[in-house]
């Protein structure tokens, strides 16, 4: 991506960050919900369709992996509505998910570089969830943009460091 292109969705980020956080807040709220009332599948509906929100805004902004999140989320959400996957774990993984994604996107609007990789394990342990195999690196890249420069160690250390679900809207 070029310095222009990611200072640009850095900037589209800040005006749409707010509206996400509160979706996956509504989203978490939903998860919630249906762990006490399990029996209701309006819940997982509901938390299904503010996924479908935040990862048709990701795509809009460009940030395909993040999207990438949002939407298996929103496969699990579903998966748990119709019954395919139904236990403690698996909605407990929809809420770590729900958690991460915003300190991830949090990480970008603060300036710092897109290192998809580190989404990885969560789009697998998220994947695992509802019975898929597992992603490897290259899928986490859009068709057209190969791999861009590496990222050093430091940076994906940083990136790690960002998906400690300690978002500041959270607290």
């Amino acid at each position: 991506m070029s310095a222009l292109r990611h200072a640009m969705s850095h900037a589209v980020l800040g005006w749409v960050k707010p509206e996400l956080d509160e979706t996956l807040r509504k989203a978490r709220a939903e998860i919630e919900a249906h762990v006490e009332a399990a029996a209701d599948g309006g819940h997982m509906r509901a938390c299904a369709a503010y996924l479908h929100q935040v990862q048709g805004t990701l795509r809009m902004v460009e940030l395909y992996a993040p999207a990438m999140v949002a939407e298996e989320l929103e496969l699990l959400a579903q998966a748990l509505q119709d019954g395919r996957v139904g236990n403690a774990e698996d909605a407990a993984t929809l809420m770590r998910g729900t958690m991460l994604l915003p300190d991830y996107l949090e990480r970008l609007q603060n300036g710092h570089r897109d290192i998809p990789i580190v989404l990885l394990p969560l789009l697998n342990e998220i994947r695992a969830a509802r019975g898929a195999s597992g992603l490897n690196e290259s899928m986490l890249f859009p068709p057209g943009t190969g791999e861009v420069a590496a990222p050093s160690e430091a940076e994906i250390d940083h990136a790690r460091s960002s998906l400690s679900g300690r978002n500041r809207e959270l607290l």
